[in-house]
């Protein structure tokens, strides 16, 4: 039984596990593939989304440390000597009550004609376009100012106009904190792995911790001009961006440029879980496969073991080893499938017996044509095949009398065979001439009495076969059962069938001895036709044939020596018809020329003989039967062995019986005379061994006849 990785060498068992692989891994490759690709089109969407709506945010967060700014300036303004109308210095300002620590670089004060009174830090230098602008400028609003810086950071100045007395003015100017203001110190809060860049409405880097392209630039300034769209996407170096942007509106509250807040995020970092998942995948794969793999060996197991089995008895059947039992217990249609195989093995192998029974019983019945040898064997066969416990077998000797002859009962509780003649009734004939295929009956609800003293009194059921030949009822079969049988249309079948067999072997054997019949009477007919030629002659052939038939047995011959010798005998002077009768019927001696025509009657009667093909065996008997044994015999002067055995039986037989006839020149002799003769001629014209079968045969004893 194939175990393990060799369950794969079968085709069946690889197409299974192929089926498995495909069922199972193609929906976890489809849906990974398929999964991959929505979840980085998710993934894409969300990061843009986030990137923007962070961009906004963080917007919004600077647009709020910019207000803080501005109060800490208006708070600081108001202690100003503008703002008290006094014509003194600015008071000194406790910086420690103001939240300027870390917010601010530096703050100073400017005065016409611009003076400059450093509050805080050290403001060097005052970008001159700030004067410039405060100098034109009658806004309330707080001034925003961006210095761009080619290396770093742009600077960013906060500048408040203080109104004065006499139509003087002062600035507060505060350069704020680009780590506090752009929040990338230690309280960052960009999300993590972004990065920022802060643009003017010119395009102008105001801050940025990377450097975007011109491209990107000037598309950031045209969407963000158009409103339209507020992320983008870019590759630099081969590396795929994330642009999330927000247009920051300053001049509803300050007096300055609008800003942009552009953030980015490396696309590896947003599909940073997909890249996890490239790992994992393969790796999943794997352990499908391998799940795939344990669990489809184990139903190929369950499939190609019963196959196997089934295989392999499906080939012990193919030799004809019906005893095959499949033996499944797998509680599925394979379980089903060895049932019905052991339930066809067991029919096909009664099937091929039956067919094997039966074909030796048909050899065996068409094999002779004795009738009692093919009713014994016919007998036989049933008794051991349909495993009965009685058979008879009765055919019709005398239709006038409608007489039965059982030839044979062979019975279980008795191995003889019996043979007796039973006469069965007019009603019981016409019971055994209805046209029915077969009888079945009870022994205790009445049977024929042709039964009854065929049928042993133990026996409970019997079933009646007749025989018909040519329509015409010729006897009957019989199977005695001492319990009631149920007979399967296969056993109907058979005996139906062997019935029929059994039939045609009768009327074959029923032909030939007609046949046989025919042969001897033509025999008969033409051995009377010779005799009758002269009265003398009359019984000769039929005589001699019947002596050497004796002598023939005696000498232990057999039957198809003794059947040739028989016909021989009765032909061996049909020569004779080529005789004139005259010389035939002469009273006196012979001449020689007509005793050399007298000789010729054996060479004329195998030319007559010779067209008969059937006849060819007797030819040498015919011509030789007046050959000597001492080799003075006609026609051709053959001695010893030479002649043919049947020819020198037939040469003792036909002088005996010549010698002791009557003839027209001569009377008959008396038996011992012919005797002595046939003693004396032991070794000269006759064969010794013939001539001492001949005596045994007559009874006749040679010590005597010398004696004498």
């Amino acid at each position: 039984m194939q175990t393990g990785i060799s369950l794969f060498k079968s085709r069946v068992a690889k197409r299974i596990f192929i089926l498995f692989l495909f069922c199972a891994m193609l929906p976890i490759v489809i849906f990974s593939i398929l999964s991959f690709i929505q979840v980085s089109a998710e993934l894409r969407e969300q990061s843009m989304a986030r990137l923007q709506s962070s961009a906004k945010t963080f917007g919004m967060a600077i647009l709020e440390r910019l207000s803080f700014l501005e109060t800490n300036l208006d708070l600081l303004g108001s202690r100003s000597p503008l703002a008290s109308g006094e014509k003194s210095e600015f008071l000194p300002i406790d910086v420690s009550n103001y939240k300027l620590q870390g917010h601010f670089k530096a703050i100073a004060f400017i005065t016409n004609p611009l003076d400059t009174i450093q509050l805080v830090g050290s403001m060097n230098p005052i970008p001159k376009a700030i004067t410039e602008l405060a100098g034109s400028s009658n806004t309330s609003k707080t001034i925003v100012y961006f210095e761009p810086e080619h290396q770093s950071a742009a600077r960013v100045f906060l500048v408040k106009i203080l109104p004065g007395i006499d139509g003087k003015h002062g600035l507060l100017l505060g350069e704020a904190n680009t780590v506090y203001l752009w929040g990338t110190g230690s309280g960052n809060t960009l999300p993590p792995m972004t990065d920022l860049c802060m643009l003017d409405t010119t395009r102008n880097v105001l801050f940025s911790s990377f450097i975007p392209p011109k491209s990107v630039l000037h598309q950031i300034h045209f969407e963000s001009a158009s409103m339209e769209t507020r992320s983008l996407e870019y590759e630099t170096n081969g590396e795929g961006m994330f642009i999330g942007y927000w247009p920051l509106f300053l001049n509803s509250q300050f007096e300055g440029p609008n800003l942009i807040v552009v953030l980015k995020k490396a696309q590896d970092d947003v599909f940073a879980p997909l890249s996890h998942f490239k790992i994992l995948f393969p790796l999943i794969a794997l352990l499908a496969f391998w799940i795939v793999l344990f669990l489809s060996t184990i139903s190929i197991r369950k499939i190609m073991i019963p196959l196997e089995q089934l295989k392999e008895g499906a080939l012990r059947l193919a030799r004809r080893d019906f005893n095959t039992r499949m033996i499944i217990t797998s509680g599925d249609e394979f379980e089903t499938l060895a049932d019905t195989f052991n339930v066809s093995a067991t029919h096909l192998g009664r099937q091929f017996h039956a067919m094997e029974v039966m074909a030796e019983i048909d050899q065996a019945i068409l094999s002779t044509l004795n009738v009692q040898k093919i009713v014994n064997t016919a007998i036989k066969r049933m008794y051991d095949f349909f495993s009965c416990d009685a058979v008879s077998f009765g055919l019709v000797q005398a239709r006038q009398t409608k007489t039965l002859q059982t030839f044979c009962f062979v019975s279980r509780y008795a191995d003889e065979v019996h043979e007796e003649f039973l006469t069965i009734s007019p009603e019981d004939m016409d019971v055994l001439h209805n046209p029915t295929d077969y009888f079945i009956l009870d022994t205790q609800s009445g049977i024929p009495s042709f039964l009854s003293q065929t049928i042993c009194q133990d026996i409970r059921q019997v079933l009646l076969l007749p025989l018909y030949l040519n329509n015409t009822f010729t006897g009957i079969i019989c199977l005695g059962h001492s319990e009631a049988h149920a007979f399967t249309e296969d056993d109907l079948a058979h005996l139906k069938r062997l019935s029929s067999q059994v039939a045609v072997a009768l009327s074959n054997a029923h032909l030939v001895e007609e046949l046989e019949l025919l042969n001897w009477g033509t025999l008969e007919a033409l051995a009377r036709t010779v005799d009758a030629k002269s009265k003398w002659t009359a019984g000769h052939s039929e005589r001699v044939a019947e002596l050497s038939v004796k002598i023939a047995r005696v000498m232990g011959c057999d039957d198809k020596m003794i059947s040739t010798l028989h016909r021989a005998a009765f032909l061996h002077d049909i020569g004779k018809i080529g005789i004139s009768r005259h010389i035939l019927d002469k009273p006196g001696k012979l001449t020689d020329e007509e005793y050399d025509q007298i000789k010729e009657h054996s060479v004329i009667g195998a030319k007559i003989i010779e067209p008969i093909e059937a006849y060819a065996d007797t030819l040498p008997i015919i011509i030789q039967h007046h050959e000597r044994f001492d080799g003075k015999g006609y026609p051709f002067g053959l001695s010893g062995t030479a002649v043919t055995l049947g020819a020198r039986i037939l040469s003792v037989a036909d002088v005996y019986d010549a010698l002791i006839s009557s003839r027209p020149y001569r009377q008959g002799w008396v038996e011992e005379k012919v005797i002595k003769l046939i003693a004396d001629e032991s070794g000269k014209q006759f064969d010794p061994k013939v001539v001492d079968a001949f005596f045994s045969a007559v009874s006749w004893s040679i010590e005597g006849i010398l004696n004498k």
